[in-house]
């Protein structure tokens, strides 16, 4: 039997001494990822545990800006640490969450991502210094349709006789007489779909283009009060707007299921 030397014993056994146990590393971990590859945070005043592959861009109050390092180091981050922005993809048919290009996800993400009626959708998260408080969504969709200063023609708007999927719908009236086309088929044009609730208050609210594309771009955008403190952006193709309830859905399940 071969015998190890005291003294390497010894060694051993304070180094074991030395390292962190499982709740220390989760508590406070240098460039806000634990040995577990997981993003830790302050989420709209919930702590989290987000998976460091699936999310891009992460960044927290106090942060520098773009191009700027940090004055001392990277902080510690904690569960204390407020998160004001990141985004990450997800699949809306089955809440799939994309797990990066070398992830699990990757081959199946790039055979679907283009396609016209593509069930990814693109999200990016505002909470921290970058969220307004409650009622930013209704600001958002009101200040559209009810511009408080001078608007070109193709951003007026007035709502159309029928909704669409549950939503009112917007968009620009009349006709260019440059074009002698109507300005909703402006290049620029756009049509809103809002929801409301019992209170007329915004909680929902959708731009997209009316562009002939392959994949027209839908921006939708909802918060996520009162569970969380924060207002996400959503991006998909105008060919999914019919679910976009669903869409909401998941993308609100899979941020509460990021909850410590």
């Amino acid at each position: 039997m071969t015998y190890l030397p005291l003294c390497l014993l010894i060694s051993i056994a304070v180094l074991t001494g030395c390292l962190p146990t499982a709740n220390q590393a989760d508590t406070t971990v240098d460039d806000s990822t634990i040995k577990q590859n997981t993003v830790i945070g302050d989420l709209g005043g919930v702590p989290v545990e987000i998976p460091a592959d699936s999310v891009r861009l992460v960044e927290y109050n106090g942060d520098p800006d773009w191009g700027e390092d940090f004055k001392g180091g990277v902080p510690k981050r904690t569960y204390e640490s407020k998160i004001s922005s990141f985004g990450f993809d997800v699949r809306y048919t089955d809440g799939a969450l994309y797990d990066g290009i070398i992830g699990e996800l990757a081959d199946e993400y790039e055979a679907q991502k283009n396609l016209s009626d593509s069930p990814w959708v693109s999200v990016s998260v505002h909470s921290g210094n970058r969220y307004h408080g409650k009622g930013s969504v209704h600001s958002i969709g009101d200040g559209t349709i009810n511009p408080t200063y001078e608007v070109t023609p193709n951003h007026y708007y007035e709502k159309l006789p029928q909704s669409k999927y549950g939503l009112e719908v917007y968009a620009p009236p009349g006709i260019d007489n440059k074009t002698n086309t109507p300005w909703r088929e402006n290049r620029f044009s756009k049509d809103i779909f809002i929801k409301r609730d019992e209170n007329s208050i915004i909680t929902t609210y959708i731009k997209c283009s009316n562009r002939d594309v392959e994949r027209p771009p839908c921006t939708h955008y909802f918060d996520l009060e009162p569970e969380m403190e924060l207002y996400v952006r959503v991006s998909y193709s105008r060919y999914v707007l019919k679910d976009w309830q669903q869409i909401e859905h998941v993308v609100r399940e899979t941020l509460l299921g990021f909850k410590r």
